[in-house]
């Protein structure tokens, strides 16, 4: 029964969210992290029965691997669980003092590392339309706990923007079936190719891709998230920008890259052109807001399309460095919304141009901020260095690609160069919440950051099975780079955003409303299926 440990991932975090709701007892959210610390244990001892390296397929109720419920475990997947794991159990600390008498909200709190548990093993379509669509509601009832009307509003338009885009992956899965006669993954992985020239097929990869292309907030299909991230409560923002939206970039690797990229439809250029986009787009509304929290959630959409730059690379060092960025990305950025929400609740306020002195008031946050800060705009010695330059290896030898990047990274720079702004300043008198808890949450995630930023030759094996190549700490070039970056990004901020002229206003107060976002997803399908049914044939 050793091989069915990774059923455990799934199981344990259910079945102790319905103890916890079922007792209601002060005492009894205390097993959530009992539940933790038995996932962790499961984690270790798979990890050295897996010593071996060999990919493990799960078949349940002993039916043919092609019709079968299966799950199936490769280094990609245990490198999302390991992360799962790190960070649910950071959160989990970071919120237990403020939720821990909250037993509703712990149950779906851990209802939902299951079911996310389950989606990254899953081997079959279906299913992972089922996880899906369990971790869309999920979230909507975390994103609206709050129970107030922007909450409602927020999870609401989450909740139905998201399906739309799973109703369209649904109908991909079953002109899939009905071509091949099975969802199994691993199957159609090495089956793709034999069909890949019907209408059909190439009809199911649009409606696929579109519909991860909202779960993964792709331009234009990102108006979801900022809402969400503007309402829900800090360790929910942490948790949906730093796990649940790589669930989507999961995906994309399962399905695009590894099974229809297989069959040979030659569309990762189109991919690297929507990231490319995504992230220019993202860093340019990051640039203009004044809500640290919304600062947090366009850089969420620039950073996606950072990743999407890399995982769209044929060259293998750029789609390793793109598959490393979720992972530093999940780290950096829920640090940074951590912190930022620590923030904002000892100074009862959110703007950039209210909150100042953070580093006299509040000094062990304000360095953990900061560390955060520098590994997000790509620092060297911090993990957002690493995976950057990893990706940017394939760009060298074509300018343009280079230039969208450099873009990219200055707006990053200067977006931060904003945010430091609440660092500086007279003390103030505020009451501030020791926030152990908290603090030791965010300490985790700083140390993760900072040991991937200074250990990458030994970890970039273990982690992404190679080595680590063209990525030096102390090289001379990088850090004229950074310095460039941080100088422009000090001019721009000083003289442009800080100036908050008319654009820059009119930009900040741009909305999407719902009616717009369906027309966008519209037009995103139909470009889409214009390209793949008729230009990149």
């Amino acid at each position: 029964m050793i091989h069915m440990i990774p059923v455990l991932f799934v199981v344990v975090p259910i079945v102790f969210a319905i103890i916890i709701y079922l007792i209601k007892s002060d005492w009894v959210t205390i097993l959530a992290f009992v539940a933790q610390l038995i996932l962790i244990i499961v984690f270790v001892v798979y990890l050295v029965l897996w010593v071996d390296g060999i990919d493990r397929l799960i078949v349940f109720g002993g039916w043919n691997d092609r019709f079968a419920i299966s799950f199936y475990i490769d280094r990609l997947t245990l490198l999302f669980v390991g992360l799962t794991l790190f960070m649910w159990t950071l959160i989990l600390i970071y919120l237990f003092r403020e939720h821990k008498s909250e037993h509703v909200f712990l149950f779906f709190f851990l209802f939902l590392e299951g079911v996310f548990m389950g989606l990254i093993q899953t081997n079959d379509l279906f299913n992972l339309f089922v996880f899906l669509e369990l971790v869309t509601v999920l979230v909507t009832i975390l994103i609206a706990y709050k129970k107030s009307g922007n909450a409602f509003r927020a999870g609401i338009y989450y909740l139905l923007l998201n399906t739309v885009g799973a109703m369209f992956f649904l109908l991909g899965i079953i002109l899939i079936y009905y071509v091949y006669g099975t969802i199994n993954i691993r199957i159609l992985t090495s089956e793709m190719a034999l069909y890949a020239d019907q209408t059909i097929i190439r009809l199911a990869y649009v409606m696929m891709l579109s519909g991860i292309s909202i779960k993964a907030a792709f331009f234009p299909l990102f108006a979801w998230l900022p809402r969400a991230h503007g309402v829900a409560q800090t360790p929910i923002s942490a948790l949906l920008s730093g796990l649940i939206v790589k669930g989507a970039l999961y995906m994309f690797v399962r399905i695009e890259v590894m099974m229809f990229e297989n069959a040979g439809y030659g569309t990762t250029e189109l991919f690297f052109w929507i990231g490319a986009i995504t992230g220019v787009v993202g860093v340019m509304f990051a640039l203009v807001q004044k809500d640290l929290k919304q600062i947090l959630a366009y850089h969420t959409i620039s950073q996606i399309g950072i990743v999407m730059m890399g995982l769209s690379s044929t060259y293998a060092l750029s789609f390793s460095g793109g598959v490393l960025h979720l992972v530093n990305h999940a780290l950096f950025k829920s640090l940074l919304f951590l912190g930022a929400g620590f923030v904002i609740h000892a100074y009862q306020k959110k703007k950039v141009t209210e909150i100042q002195g953070v580093m006299r008031t509040m000094p062990l946050t304000a360095l953990l901020l900061i560390v955060g800060m520098l590994s997000i705009t790509g620092a060297p010695f911090f993990n957002g260095y690493v995976s950057k330059a990893m990706i940017k290896a394939d760009f060298k030898a074509e300018p343009i690609k280079m230039v969208v990047y450099t873009i990219i990274n200055i707006g990053t720079v200067t977006s931060f160069v904003k945010f430091s702004s609440i660092l500086f300043g007279k003390k103030k008198t505020i009451h501030v919440n020791k926030g152990i808890l908290e603090h030791i949450a965010m300490i985790g995630l700083a140390m993760a950051c900072l040991s991937i930023g200074i250990m990458y030759p030994f970890l970039g094996p273990i982690l992404l099975d190679q080595e680590i190549a063209g990525v030096t700490l102390f090289d001379m070039r990088s850090w004229l780079d950074y310095v460039l970056y941080l100088g422009l990004g000090v001019i721009i901020y000083r003289f442009v955003i800080t100036k908050d002229p008319k654009p820059i206003r009119s930009l900040r107060s741009f909305s999407i409303g719902f009616e717009d976002a369906n027309s966008l997803f519209i037009v995103y399908l139909t470009v889409m299926s214009v390209l793949v049914l008729y230009i990149l044939t």
